[in-house]
């Protein structure tokens, strides 16, 4: 199994809005209950810096941009980026235990 891993840091001024944008995309995304993906999203404690950990099940495509909150949250996160642009990487799930799976 494969999981995309995508860090980025923010602004400190943008860390309140992108949490409130992640909160709210997080809210959309349970509402709508999407199939074929498993999601979080993590900040590193006390710091500007996130992660996200996006794991779709194989020939799903992502359903997240069909859901508005999540868009908003990407634009979020563009709007408050700071250094270089983040590319999805690819992680082998070695062992996992109720998180992604």
């Amino acid at each position: 199994m494969t999981v995309l891993m995508i860090r980025h840091q923010v602004a400190d001024e943008g860390v309140a809005e992108v949490v409130d944008a992640i909160e709210a995309a997080f809210t959309a995304v349970e509402e709508q209950r999407p199939e074929g993906i498993r999601y979080a999203y993590l900040r590193h404690a006390g710091t500007a810096g996130f992660v996200a950990l996006p794991d779709l099940d194989e020939g799903i495509e992502n359903p997240l941009p069909g859901v508005g909150a999540a868009r908003r949250l990407q634009a979020t996160v563009a709007k408050w980026a700071v250094g270089t642009g983040t590319t999805p990487q690819p992680f082998d799930v070695l062992g996992s235990y109720r998180i992604l799976s």
